[in-house]
């Protein structure tokens, strides 16, 4: 759960994180013995719970992401170079030139992100949680989906058949 409050952030800024499936996949590493478990017991039902919540996911995602640049922006940075900044502090490998002004304003804008950052994630389990799924759960059929070809395609089937209904 760690990674997951550390990495929402930085996801969600860059892009990455598409509707919380990125970063509930990387969020909590399974063993390969339960992600194997995890892949065969996935129902059509199950997997149609977690398209739903997937998609509430990412729409509060979005707004999430609109209200994190509009943080970035008040403080004065480009939504650019704070995550390029960001980039630099989680990897030590990337190097970025920045001036004392610019990470006193990334640290503010850390701050900031990080003050929200509890009411994020109980909305977004909330939502998970409404859709029959727990947050472990969603995590599960994340991480299997991102290693099961014919789960991908079972997913995809059920999102395009949402499209067009809805």
């Amino acid at each position: 759960m760690i990674t997951f409050k550390k990495n929402i952030i930085t996801l969600a800024l860059t892009g990455a994180l598409v509707g919380g499936l990125s970063t509930a996949a990387k969020a909590q590493q399974l063993p390969a013995a339960a992600t194997a478990q995890a892949q065969t017991s996935i129902s059509t039902a199950e997997l149609t719970k977690f398209a739903d919540a997937f998609q509430e996911v990412q729409v509060e995602n979005q707004a999430a992401q609109q209200e994190m640049m509009g943080i970035i922006k008040t403080e004065g940075l480009d939504v650019q170079r704070f995550t390029e900044i960001q980039k630099a502090q989680m990897n030590p490998e990337t190097e970025v030139e920045a001036t004392d002004e610019e990470l006193k304003k990334h640290a503010a804008v850390l701050a900031e992100l990080k003050k929200m950052q509890p009411a994020l994630e109980t909305k977004m389990a909330g939502i998970i949680e409404e859709h029959g799924l727990t947050l472990d759960r969603y995590k599960a059929v994340a991480m299997a989906l991102q290693q099961d070809k014919e789960l991908q395609k079972k997913f995809q089937g059920i999102m395009m058949k949402k499209q067009t209904e809805g």
